[in-house]
């Protein structure tokens, strides 16, 4: 039995650690973009790699997901998807004492 509860304690302590875009729940930035989701990404992932050297970014469905990378807590995301005659823009950030406000001001800023 104490396996079995350790098992499940060790899973759940796992489940913190996943990236911030796998977890459910609302992001911590939703906004729309009159950009379309080619011209929002080349405005952040730029600036996102001056804060995090190697942030990536991958194609998602009708958009774009860029990832700065962390070693110690769930990575930072940004979806960014088609929207009407723009985009939708969703930041998806760890727990408070790890959020990046540089980041999430870039967010803002490419608008």
């Amino acid at each position: 039995m104490r396996m079995l509860m350790g098992g499940f304690v060790l899973a759940l302590l796992a489940g913190c650690s996943l990236p911030a875009s796998l977890v459910p729940g609302e992001p911590n930035v939703s906004k729309h973009s009159e950009k379309t989701p080619k011209e929002y990404a080349a405005c952040v992932l730029p600036a996102w790699q001056k804060v995090v050297s190697n942030t990536t970014q991958v194609s998602i469905s009708n958009g774009f997901r860029i990832t700065a990378p962390s070693v110690i807590t769930a990575d930072e995301v940004v979806d960014i998807v088609k929207y009407k005659n723009g985009s939708q823009v969703s930041l998806y950030q760890g727990p408070p004492w790890a959020k990046s406000d540089d980041l999430r001001k870039i967010v803002r800023d490419c608008l």
